[in-house]
């Protein structure tokens, strides 16, 4: 029953995260079309509150028909597949990342995966969280950056909402993701203020970094 509860939970969790992700790319696609939530709502048949709830990841009940409208009418596709997830990380890959990052720290740190962050109600969860003597660290995996805005804004919002001033976001070393963050410099500096390789170095010494950062890995 545990392990139900366990799946179910991450279930509600990652619908949760889905519906958030959606919702930020369906406004963005409306922004760039020029339209406001009521032209767009009288498009698909739906009041601008029901969108706004949506863009907002609001409308838990939301149906997929309408979501895939939605979309349709900004000129996005929302493909729907299902597939095995037998670790509690979103995706392979970036099970592959987390265990690159775990194989350059001390055997020391813990490194617990899909953490939720203790906020009654809230279903989201952070990737994995770094565990030192004293101190935790909130770690997001990405193995494709798409859109450092909304990777921005998703990130300040779940910091905010847990109350975290320090975490580490693993990026994949790809040169897609190098070409991303060099061109997203300057509006990525003010966020994760320290270089990634003092973050790395501060973790070996089995210390917390000085303060957010983005390493590569």
């Amino acid at each position: 029953m545990a392990t139900r509860e366990r799946r179910l939970d991450r279930g509600r969790r990652l619908a949760h995260r889905a519906l958030l992700m959606m919702g930020d790319e369906l406004r963005e696609a409306r922004i760039q079309a020029a339209l406001t939530q009521r032209e767009l709502g009288a498009v698909v048949g739906i009041s601008p509150a029901a969108v706004g709830r949506i863009e907002r990841g609001q409308a838990p009940h939301v149906a997929y028909e309408t979501l895939v409208l939605l979309a349709s009418a900004l000129g996005l596709d929302i493909p729907l597949r299902a597939y095995p997830n037998g670790d509690p990380v979103r995706d392979a890959a970036q099970l592959a990342l987390l265990v690159r990052l775990r194989v350059l720290l001390p055997t020391g740190l813990r490194h617990p995966t899909e953490v939720p962050l203790g906020i009654a109600g809230d279903l989201r969860a952070w990737d994995q969280v770094i565990e030192g003597q004293g101190w935790s660290l909130p770690t997001e995996a990405e193995t494709r950056i798409r859109d450092v805005q909304a990777l921005r804004r998703r990130l300040a919002l779940k910091c905010r909402d847990a109350g975290v001033d320090t975490m580490l976001l693993v990026v994949a070393d790809t040169r897609h993701n190098r070409q991303v963050l060099r061109l997203a410099a300057a509006d990525l500096g003010e966020a994760f203020p320290v270089r990634g390789r003092d973050a790395l170095a501060a973790l070996r010494r089995g210390d917390k970094p000085a303060g957010s950062a983005i390493l590569l890995v």
